[in-house]
């Protein structure tokens, strides 16, 4: 199953009578990194589940740049081009938590304010 499918899962997992769709990607952007959070807290946590967590949010981020550079989105080609930009900084500390030269707090940080901002806009 591709990446898109599971995140159309994960949408249809998401009653719309429920929730507008800023929220349902914000509750998206919440899992992935409780996920995070939870795995790196876990001193016992083989190895194996940061990596895939690590790249259940790299795949994320990716759903976003391939978002960004369709010709059906309509925010401001700023915005675009700016989470485009945050997804490569993703991408790059991601590699380096991997290599362990880094820690993944700030990959938590930047989806937690990604989350509020899509819950905020939400309203």
């Amino acid at each position: 199953m591709g990446y898109s499918q599971h995140a159309a899962a994960a949408y249809a997992a998401i009653d719309p009578c429920l929730t507008t769709p800023g929220r349902a990607e914000a509750l998206v952007f919440a899992k992935v990194t409780r996920r995070m959070r939870a795995v790196f807290a876990d001193e016992d946590a083989p190895y194996s589940e940061k990596v895939s967590a690590l790249h259940d949010n790299r795949r994320l981020w990716q759903e976003v740049v391939s978002c960004c550079v369709s010709d059906a989105n309509l925010m401001a080609p700023e915005l675009r081009a700016s989470l485009i930009g945050l997804a490569a900084f993703v991408d790059r500390h991601t590699s380096a938590v991997l290599r362990r030269k880094a820690e993944p707090e700030v990959l938590c940080e930047i989806n937690q304010r990604i989350a509020a901002g899509l819950s905020a806009g939400a309203k």
